[in-house]
């Protein structure tokens, strides 16, 4: 699990507002749900997409219904940076929040009462619309709260955090619940009514007056432009569905083109600006290979709802005595382990980069954690080609476990490298290039899950082993580069 760092938006210290307590507890309160929905209702719907009719699925092919999710992951993401544009230029930030939770709400509905793919598709997409909407305002909305006190700000993100991961922790338990003994459509249903609890939590608990414009209005004149654009791309969108040309096997490829070509333009842009100093070009070109080890530890992680799932629909032993009786745990729980880690060894890693302090570079812990990411995936090697049921519990658990101790290293310090490495005059922009890293990253998992072949056991020994050794050697490459990139993270402080 992720979270995002505050927009450059906030006003000053003399803007900050009252009741900050009542704030941290309904934006806390209203990501937390939204978590709880989003996770829960991600925690099924691979299942949903492959299991046979008879099962309440849609019967998609497996390995398009592994790149869908791909697919999908990847534009949640990037609603997140438009969600973000909005806030900034059209609604201000509790609009935007509000309006997405609306839209989440919608989404989960259209899922949970629309059948067959005609509702995957537009729940899915409003689902990422409106997380993207509600995720970017959020965090906007609590900067502005926190203005000017930089510890109850740190504070209050890290109670922000903490309800992301029990969000996500709660969420798969729930909805995998009601997946197996009620039906896929009831645990999307739980999904809405979640959300609903968040948005009555949020508008119960907000004070008044935090409402607030946007902070850089786009002009009048400039609106049927942007109304123009926003209905040819949609235009586009449906074109590309209709023809065949987007659909569930083609999306990743499409997202990854899509966030891959926007990463190239905005490092073209910057490299090529004259406006900017010889140091701060040297950074631009160093977070090149922060940016592919990024992008590499996400197309790992996102494993977890892809093959990792899969996996655990197909080979995991997942029958547990509890109380005198044996059950068979939903493979929807699994999902479950990642945030369950976070929450657990969170705290010992804050204490570990305390104690460490400057003495190890942030580019050398970064690329340290995408090696133990790849590491991660190779603790499945020795199980490849069993029957069903054939794994350990344990051993899955060993393997998320590992991935989420690389996952402690590589997010927080990502966002940090980034923010150090950042020319002064793209700083909202180079933090975008962060933000692209987890819509590749996520597109890329959808991508190579296509390759990924349960029934053959050489064919699931030679996936986990390339792709854990493929990430294994980006992490050696950036380690290498480790010391330039730590120096010029470092170029601004006269003391260094």
């Amino acid at each position: 699990m992720t979270t995002f760092e505050q927009r450059s938006t906030a006003p000053s210290a003399s803007a900050s507002l009252p009741g900050r307590g009542r704030i941290l507890i309904s934006v806390a309160g209203v990501e937390m749900w939204e978590r709880f929905s989003f996770y829960g209702m991600q925690a099924i719907m691979l299942y949903y997409l492959y299991h046979s009719a008879t099962d309440g699925g849609l019967g998609i092919d497996r390995a398009d219904a592994t790149a869908l999710m791909g697919a999908y992951g990847s534009l949640v993401y990037l609603c997140t940076l438009g969600g973000g544009w909005v806030a900034d230029r059209l609604t201000g930030a509790e609009k935007t929040l509000l309006g997405g939770a609306l839209i989440l709400v919608a989404g989960h509905l259209i899922l949970a009462l629309v059948p067959g793919a005609p509702g995957v598709t537009a729940g899915l997409l409003a689902v990422a619309v409106g997380s993207g909407a509600l995720k970017a305002s959020a965090i906007t909305v609590l900067g502005i709260a926190f203005a000017g006190d930089e510890g109850r700000r740190d504070a209050s993100f890290q109670i922000f955090y903490l309800g992301i991961n029990i969000g996500a922790l709660l969420g798969p338990l729930l909805t995998g619940w009601l997946q197996t003994s009620r039906g896929f459509h009831y645990g999307f249903g739980a999904a809405a009514v979640l959300m609903l609890v968040g948005l009555a939590n949020y508008l119960l608990t907000r004070p008044p007056g935090i409402a607030a414009g946007p902070s850089d209005p786009l002009p009048a004149s400039s609106r049927p432009r942007l109304l123009a654009v926003a209905a040819g791309s949609v235009v586009i969108t449906v074109v590309a569905v209709g023809t065949g040309w987007l659909n569930a096997g083609s999306a990743a490829n499409v997202f990854l083109a899509l966030t891959l070509g926007a990463a190239v333009v905005l490092f073209a842009r910057m490299l090529r600006d004259d406006s900017l100093e010889e140091v701060e070009r040297r950074k631009v070109t160093a977070f090149i290979p922060v940016f592919l080890a990024s992008t590499a530890f996400w197309s790992v992680l996102n494993q977890t709802y892809g093959v990792f799932a899969v996996y655990s629909d197909i080979r995991l032993n997942r029958t547990m005595e509890l109380f005198g009786s044996v059950h068979e745990v939903p493979a929807s729980w699994t999902q479950s382990l990642n945030p369950a880690y976070i929450l657990i060894l969170s705290g010992p890693a804050a204490l570990l980069w305390a104690r460490l302090g400057d003495r190890v570079g942030s580019a050398t812990k970064m690329a340290v954690g995408v090696i133990i990411s790849g590491c991660g995936l190779l603790v499945l090697l020795p199980f490849a080609g069993g029957g069903p049921g054939s794994t350990p519990f344990l051993a899955l658990a060993a393997a998320v476990l590992v991935i989420t101790c690389g996952e402690l290293l590589v997010g927080p310090v990502g966002m940090s490298t980034t923010t150090a490495l950042a020319p002064a005059s793209y700083g909202t922009r180079f933090s975008a290039l962060y933000f692209l890293t987890m819509a590749a990253g996520t597109a890329a998992a959808g991508v190579i899950s296509r390759l990924y072949n349960p029934d053959d056991a050489a064919a699931e020994r030679i996936y986990f082993t390339a792709c854990g050794l493929a990430v294994i050697v980006i992490g050696a490459v950036v380690l290498a580069l480790g010391r330039r990139i730590n120096r010029l993270t470092h170029a601004d402080d006269p003391t260094r």
